[in-house]
This record gives structure tokens, sequence and C-alpha cells, in this order.
């Protein structure tokens, strides 16, 4: 499923890079990938993904692949669920945001729309599908140590001001995103409380 991306205006204070060119949102933009940024190459983004189903705990059964896409896919073909990746992106993202966790979101926001059945369907990107996708994000980049800063930092370069046809709103996206992270307190309060309340009645009797 196509995530729309949107670079915002400060990109265009970072040194440009002959030859290194992407389209997004019908706009031509220039990032280098600065000397001290590692390339994230595709082993790299196996371990992401494996790590991020660890986290889940589920099998990993997804194919990532690198693929001529604007951005990230996720996808079904012949029964097979693929997650596709434009490694010129990535490395774009990873240079700006200088984090993993960037790319982690991304990542998992792929995943989602494969495991909340978004992919099945084969309805497109909608707001609706890509606000699930990220607050399960969140969620899942809090279970991996992420802070909520992390988790929400990449929407800052790649999610539009204003709602459109196919993606919800910068805001709304980041507050997605908190919204999933949070989940995650909040399960470990109930989990605390309850065997808390387990062990006092254990001791009473």
């Amino acid at each position: 499923m196509k995530q729309a991306i949107l670079l915002t205006a400060f990109i265009a204070s970072v040194h440009l890079c002959p030859g290194s060119i992407a389209t997004i949102n019908g706009n031509n933009f220039q990032q280098s990938v600065h000397k001290e940024t590692a390339l994230i190459t595709l082993p790299q983004m196996q371990q992401m993904l494996s790590e991020i189903m660890n986290a889940v705990g589920l099998q990993n059964d997804f194919e990532l692949r690198e693929a001529n896409v604007l951005n990230l896919e996720a996808t079904i073909s012949h029964r097979k669920r693929y997650i596709s990746y434009n490694p010129e992106f990535i490395n774009q993202v990873n240079a700006v945001a200088k984090d993993k966790w960037a790319v982690m979101t991304l990542l998992a926001h792929e995943v989602a729309h494969h495991l909340e059945g978004h992919t099945v369907r084969k309805c497109g990107s909608k707001p609706t599908l890509e606000l699930e996708a990220d607050e399960f994000a969140g969620f899942i980049l809090h279970k991996m140590g992420a802070s909520l800063e992390q988790s929400q930092e990449v929407m800052k370069y790649i999610a539009a001001i204003k709602t459109s046809k196919t993606h919800p709103a910068r805001a709304s996206r980041m507050l997605a995103i908190e919204t999933g992270w949070n989940k995650v307190s909040s399960n470990t309060d109930i989990a605390v409380k309850s065997s808390q309340s387990i062990s006092n009645k254990t001791a009473g009797n």
C-alpha cells in the first residue's frame, strides 16, 4: 500500500547531491546522503523487520524486497505477502532523520497494513486505514524501546500538513502514533495492578 510522502521545506537547506533525485507527490527533490551516514542494506532492513515481528510476537512470513516503488508498499501477490521499498528513499529518510527509528516506523506501518487486513481489502490508501497503521507502529515502537518523540519523528519529514484523499494530516498521524505508543503503558499498568491484586488476595488467604 502506497504511503504518500512529502518532505518538508527544510530539506532544501541540506547540501544537494547531483544524480540523487526522487519524485514524491509530483515534486522533485535532491537529498544527499552524508558520508558519515551509512547506507541501509537489504540484510539490515530484513533484520529490522525481524525485530519488529519479534516485538509483535508473530512469525515473520513477509517477503521484503527492494523495488522500483515510490517509497514503501505492502502488497499480496500469489498468496505471498510483500513489503517493497525504494532503497534510495529509505537512505534519504535515514540521512535526514539520523535515527534508525524513522525507518523502523515506516516498516512497522507497512507490517500493520498486512496484519490489519488492509492489503486483503485491496481498497488502496485511505486516511482511516493509514491512521490504524500509524497507531500500530506507535504501539510496536514503544515495545521495542523507542521514545514517543523517536516514534513520531519520521512524520515531520513525510507527512503532509493537510489531509488528502488518501492520507491524514501530519497532526492526526502523530496523534495516532501517540495513541498506540500510550497503549503499551496502559497495558503495563493494567498487568501490574492485576498482579498486585492477585498477590494481595493470595497473601490474605
